[in-house]
């Protein structure tokens, strides 16, 4: 596919731009507790989120036999409910990611986020409000919003779609192996963080453009990529 110059980066959220998740370990032990699951490890939960698994599906791996749908909004409820409280108190996004932001939209180029949590794109808003960083995106995306979850292109594509931006021009930037597949399929370049869920080796198994770091070493690599494209 011809690439041109870089023109919109999509980000997703967790163990990206947000460091969340021993606050989602520990709100999802709790959350599950009164349903008589086992808590679960940091390091499983951490490869089922790496999986893109949706809770429900995390839910359906730690029982032994199948969740009604009364049970599951019940404890659904009660996890996101324990999340939105932790996100309060003490989520916040990574080092950089504000002057990251900043510079990007400096350079006209857009922001958009395409996330696999299943919240509402209103709850979403409401986060990086929170964090300060709503000022900076230009479109942003849940699968709430879209018939596949990642590794499925879905949600990046309809991300795009929103910035009004061809994905070819679009970075991807994300986590996890899920991440680098769905940039891939949509037809955008893909860049992986060593940030979140899965370490370097398995993020470069998926073939990515390349892999950062952090996100703060993002423009240098953008600034390399549009001048590759640029005589």
């Amino acid at each position: 596919m011809e690439r041109h110059f870089v023109r919109a980066v999509i980000f997703d959220i967790d163990g990206t731009l947000v460091d969340s998740f021993e606050a989602y370990h520990r709100v999802f032990n709790e959350g599950v507790a009164d349903f008589h699951i086992t808590p679960i490890s940091r390091d499983i939960l951490r490869g089922y989120l790496a999986k893109g698994l949706s809770l429900r599906e995390i839910l359906q791996r730690v029982l032994e036999s199948p969740m009604d749908e009364d049970t599951y909004k019940a404890c659904r409820e009660k996890i996101l409910r324990f999340f939105r409280q932790a996100e309060v108190e003490g989520v916040r996004s990574f080092s950089g990611t504000d002057e990251l932001f900043r510079q990007l939209k400096d350079n006209e180029v857009k922001i958009g986020i395409a996330t696999g949590r299943t919240s509402s794109p209103e709850d979403e808003w409401l986060r990086f409000k929170k964090l300060g960083l709503d000022r900076y995106i230009s479109a942003l995306v849940t699968s709430q919003e879209v018939e596949h979850r990642k590794p499925a292109p879905d949600a990046i594509i309809e991300c795009a779609k929103r910035l009004d931006i061809p994905t070819g021009s679009c970075i991807v930037v994300g986590d996890t192996e899920s991440d680098i597949i769905a940039a891939k399929r949509a037809g955008a370049i893909a860049v992986g963080v060593t940030t979140g869920h899965e370490d370097k080796q398995t993020l470069l198994s998926a073939k990515p453009a390349i892999v950062l770091e952090s996100i703060s070493d993002l423009m240098v690599y953008l600034k390399k990529e549009d001048n590759g494209n640029n005589p």
